[in-house]
């Protein structure tokens, strides 16, 4: 390494997961990488999240508290006023992490100056702590070039916060989270823009488990209607900023990024009629129209209009969407100009 064990900030955004919260704060603490600082900031949660965050008090964990719940506006705090690292992972309360990932993580960035952050992959986790093995997003371990991944990003969601390691210095130099229009696509953003000025590594091996959760913040959001308006201006922000770096690979693909986000809409539409909220799920179906106008033909999208219009649900369709959503098919080829690390396999 180029300096002795750099400091490392782990971010710990909260607001009511006391339940989570151990295993959380636990899978912080129980890295392999030694020097590591542990910051825990609370929006204003009423249940015992202070109370169990208090107990690790002992073991070094820093604690500060918004009076209200900023959402994800908190990230904001967590990274320009509370991080103090050389690198930082964003890990949301109800998420955990793998022991060795800082540590694998911090080794591939002092070997690589260039490397402005580092993917692990994940698995999802339900509430009652059922494992949801996910394929890896690609077939092999790399490291690439930054601009390489952008077209990738202008399509589809990679990584989740918790899945990145971030050095600091490429954070700060891409703009941090002002570069964002919409915070709850605070991962996407932050990976696009970072991909602008730095390039990535890649560890194809299961390093953070993301929770699926009726309360996690990105659920609550989705229900806010400003959510898919926020979504498509973020794919339009991306297209014009493509446009004035002149990156062609990326702002070629506006088209496709729209085509896929009108789907994911539709995903949102069946998760909103899995909790009975049919006026949201028929606005999400209708936003799906506007930004695509050739969805009309498609089958899921037929049969979700009618079940919004007629009230009368599927549930079977339904069920079996939600419960395969987050299991796809993947494995894709690396960015263009990679190179294979830990003879391209996990470690």
């Amino acid at each position: 390494m180029t300096e002795e064990k750099p400091l490392v900030s782990i971010l710990i955004p909260n607001y009511n997961h006391a339940r989570y919260l151990i295993q959380c704060i636990d899978s912080a603490f129980s890295q392999t990488y030694s020097n590591v600082e542990v910051i825990l900031l609370d929006n204003g949660s009423s249940d015992d999240s202070l109370e169990i965050a208090s107990k690790y008090i002992i073991k070094g964990l820093k604690i500060n508290s918004n009076p209200m719940n900023l959402m994800n506006a908190s990230y904001m705090v967590l990274t320009n006023e509370l991080c103090s690292g050389k690198y930082f992972i964003l890990l949301c309360a109800d998420d955990y992490i793998a022991p060795d990932f800082i540590k694998k993580s911090v080794d591939i960035m002092e070997k690589y100056p260039n490397i402005g952050y580092v993917h692990g992959e994940r698995d999802f986790v339900l509430e009652d702590g059922t494992i949801l093995a996910c394929d890896p997003f690609y077939k092999c371990s790399f490291i690439a070039p930054g601009k390489n991944t952008m077209p990738v990003y202008m399509i589809t969601p990679v990584a989740h916060p918790a899945q990145g390691v971030i050095r600091v210095e490429a954070f700060r130099k891409m703009g941090g989270y002002d570069m964002e229009i919409n915070h709850l696509n605070a991962d996407r953003s932050m990976w696009f823009y970072l991909s602008y000025y730095y390039d990535m590594a890649y560890i194809r091996e299961k390093m953070s488990h993301i929770r699926i959760s009726q309360q996690t913040e990105t659920v609550i959001t989705q229900t806010n209607f400003q959510h898919p308006v926020l979504c498509h201006l973020t794919i339009l922000d991306y297209f014009y900023f493509a446009k004035e770096k002149n990156l062609p690979e990326v702002y070629n693909r506006k088209a496709e990024a729209l085509e896929r986000l009108s789907n994911e809409f539709l995903e949102y539409a069946i998760g909103m009629l899995y909790v009975g909220d049919i006026d949201l799920a028929k606005a999400y179906i209708q936003y799906s129209y506007i930004i695509n106008r050739d969805i009309v033909t498609m089958d899921k999208y037929i049969r979700l209009m009618k079940m919004c219009e007629t009230k009368i649900i599927d549930k079977q369709y339904i069920d079996n969407s939600v419960n395969g959503k987050y299991l796809h098919k993947r494995g894709y080829e690396p960015p263009k100009g990679y190179e294979e690390i830990f003879g391209g396999r996990c470690l």
